[in-house]
């Protein structure tokens, strides 16, 4: 699947839920310890946050503008 949720559209309704999520990266924030990344389609924007080393690795090799396919299977805590 493409993605089952748009940018603007997660709420706490979401909490626990599997979320799949693809946009255009509009900034990206390193702060050391964690990578904040403003995911944005045609609906919103939604903030990703990168606190897992490998994953990191990855992150700061990304762009703004870059085209990226996100899945999270556990969002939040219930």
């Amino acid at each position: 699947m493409y993605r089952n949720k748009t940018c603007g559209e997660l709420n706490i309704k979401n909490i626990g839920q599997n979320v799949e999520l693809a946009g255009w990266i509009q900034k990206i924030r390193d702060l050391g310890g964690m990578i904040f990344i403003d995911l944005r389609d045609e609906f919103g924007i939604t903030q990703i946050v990168v606190n897992d080393e490998k994953l990191q690795k990855k992150a700061k090799e990304l762009t703004t503008e870059s085209c990226i396919h996100i899945e999270r299977t556990s969002c939040g805590k219930k």
